[in-house]
């Protein structure tokens, strides 16, 4: 077990919003999660906040789980899942805060597990001329990218301030481009400096090259997203 997932325990613990799978110690909390919002208390809403209808016996108040603002049933009747809250089960949202959780969908189902699942590049390191054939994956917990061969490297994702991605086959006429390697830069703590890492796919290993083609893709939307869903 590396270092960085020897605390990744986790707790079900119950909150007014639902059930929430959430780690035992705040330090390993994914870098993308976001906190609960405070409810909007009920005396302080006597009207729906989208369509202004008065709440009474019959029209009750539902709170969003994503933003704690109060609703009517029309206007928050959605059932969205909401993994960046760690919620077990779909939770209760208003229309504009399940479009955006519909749309984080992808980002958790799709880049995050590909980055998870890991990939094989030959590593650079800095300005050095020999490379090291290492897996590369995002560790269970979200925070760090996990390099092992030979050597082993733990970078945290927040530490990391640019991604490029290498490509080739583009052509004047717009041709499809292929990602075939990586370079980014990242701060290690206790240090102002830039480290800088190159990876790129072995040419070698056709079978994993799909494997690390995907790989980099992911890489590449978390990058640009990476403000969107980032607590930085």
């Amino acid at each position: 077990m590396s270092g960085c997932e020897a605390r990744d325990a986790k707790k079900l613990v119950r909150s007014p919003s639902g059930l929430r799978m959430v780690p035992e110690h705040r330090s390993a909390r994914s870098p993308f999660g976001l906190d609960e919002p405070p409810w909007v208390p009920d005396k302080e809403c006597p009207r729906c906040m989208q369509c202004d209808t008065k709440f009474d016996f019959i029209t009750r108040k539902h709170h969003c789980r994503r933003c704690g603002k109060c609703f009517c049933d029309k206007c928050c009747s959605k059932k969205v899942p909401l993994p960046r809250m760690c919620f077990v089960d779909p939770v209760r949202q208003c229309a504009e805060c399940a479009l955006i959780s519909q749309k984080e969908t992808e980002f958790y189902d799709k880049q995050l597990k590909v980055l998870m699942n890991g990939a094989t590049f030959f590593v650079t390191l800095g300005t050095s001329d020999k490379s090291e054939l290492m897996v590369c994956r995002l560790s269970n917990n979200q925070r760090y990218l996990v390099l092992d061969g030979d050597s082993h490297y733990e970078i945290e994702i927040i530490q990391i301030s640019t991604v490029q991605i290498l490509t080739e086959g583009f052509t004047p006429g717009g041709g499809n481009t292929r990602a075939i390697g990586m370079i980014l830069q990242y701060k290690v703590p206790g240090s102002e400096e830039l480290t800088q890492m190159k990876f790129t796919a072995g040419e070698d290993f056709s079978c994993n090259k799909k494997l690390s083609a995907s790989w980099l893709a992911a890489m590449h939307k978390v990058s640009k997203g990476g403000k969107t869903y980032r607590k930085l």
